[in-house]
């Protein structure tokens, strides 16, 4: 019962949270997971610890997939620092070099407080580009429908 209320907890944080909160939530998780993997290492518990590391990595492959590298310079240095995260757990994991998972960890600590703070400076949705307004209802019937097609349960 105890996780059928955290679960639905999570899922009402996740479906109320602005981008810029989720993002910060996907940094925790993977920072939360590399923590595990560095504890599960110092007790010798090898197999706990593969799989903390690899939750860690799935997080930041899904950091890596949401952001759009060709968008501008920042994006591509944010991009490029998922990428080494990336890069550098998977190093990690196979050499099992806690110098270089506790490198990761100190990154994934300062992206962190960046996303922290920005998410205390901006609590509420960005605001659209102008450039994204719809100049008429029938440009803005197709794409409420294909929002709706993105988000269907049936789908």
């Amino acid at each position: 019962m105890q996780t059928d209320t955290r679960d639905i907890y999570l899922e009402m944080q996740v479906n109320s949270a602005t981008p810029q909160k989720l993002r910060l939530m996907l940094i925790e998780g993977a920072l939360r997971f590399a923590r595990r993997t560095q504890d599960h290492w110092r007790e010798s518990a090898l197999d706990e610890g593969l799989e903390s590391l690899i939750r860690s990595r799935d997080i930041i492959s899904e950091l890596i997939s949401s952001v759009e590298a060709d968008a501008s310079p920042l994006a591509r240095q944010v991009n490029g620092l998922y990428v080494y995260l990336f890069s550098a757990l998977t190093e990690a994991q196979q050499t099992r070099d806690e110098h270089q998972l506790a490198a990761v960890i100190r990154v994934l600590e300062e992206e962190r407080e960046t996303w922290r703070q920005l998410c205390e400076q901006l609590p509420d949705r960005p605001v659209p580009p102008p450039s994204a307004a719809f100049s008429s209802r029938e440009e803005l019937a197709p794409a409420f429908v294909s929002e709706r097609e993105a988000f269907s349960i049936d789908a």
